[in-house]
């Protein structure tokens, strides 16, 4: 039970910093944030490789915890055959 909710905790905070990084993208294109055009270009970079890797991990953490649930099922029908 602890991965699942380990799972949860890692998934908000990922999504709260693809949030934050949504909300300065717009703030910068409303022109309320004012940088210069390679700061612009180095956030929408950092963006980019922001959101496959957080695709990534949760994916990797999703298969994890169910691999090790099926692993418990598996142990759990062999004690109960014997």
């Amino acid at each position: 039970m602890a991965d699942s909710s380990f799972v949860i905790i890692i998934s908000v905070v990922l999504i709260g910093i693809l949030w934050l990084a949504v909300w300065i993208l717009r703030k910068i294109a409303r022109g309320e944030i004012g940088i210069s055009a390679n700061t612009a270009l180095l956030v929408v970079l950092a963006v980019i490789l922001l959101v496959p890797f957080a695709m990534n991990f949760s994916a990797h953490l999703i298969s994890g915890m169910t691999h090790n649930s099926s692993l418990m099922e598996d142990s759990a029908s062999q004690s109960d055959h014997h």
